[in-house]
């Protein structure tokens, strides 16, 4: 498999999956590189702020997350 080439932000997920972004944010803690979610900093400050990003990979592993949230959501309903 090729290593990826292009990231997608927490952001454009967000509004890709018509969710919040705390929900990414979220979900995104129980994902790792190796499921295609990143961390990118754009500063040499010790304090810059990391913002996640995920593979093409990591975007449909992060809509089966989703898919599997909203099917406990609606069984609890």
């Amino acid at each position: 498999m090729a290593a990826p080439s292009i990231v997608f932000t927490a952001d454009y997920a967000a509004q890709r999956f018509r969710v919040d972004l705390d929900i990414i944010e979220e979900l995104a803690e129980e994902m790792t590189p190796e499921l295609g979610c990143l961390s990118v900093i754009d500063s040499t400050d010790e304090n810059a702020r990391a913002v996640t990003a995920f593979t093409h990979r990591g975007l449909e592993y992060l809509e089966d997350l989703l898919d599997d949230r909203r099917s406990e959501f609606m069984k609890n309903l």
